[in-house]
């Protein structure tokens, strides 16, 4: 699994996505624009993909096995 192809298709999918290192590790920055509701962060954790958003003020964690079933995932809760 690939960070930089994850976003590749996010950019496809039309989400604006960027890399960002936290906590020293690339991670993807990726939102709706115009939405200050569809941020969103994905990390790729011991083989997994770890999306991380909030749903109001409640952070919310789901972990995936593969790209497609994220996004997948993403397109669902975070529709253009």
């Amino acid at each position: 699994m690939s960070i930089n192809q994850l976003l590749k298709e996010l950019k496809e999918l039309g989400y604006y996505s960027n890399v960002r290192i936290i906590e020293n590790k690339e991670c993807l920055y990726s939102y709706i624009e115009g939405n200050l509701n569809s941020v969103f962060f994905i990390k790729d954790v011991d083989k997994k993909l770890k999306i991380e958003y909030f749903t109001g003020q409640i952070p919310v964690e789901k972990e995936f096995k593969t790209i497609e079933d994220l996004l997948k995932f993403v397109r669902q809760v975070f529709p253009i």
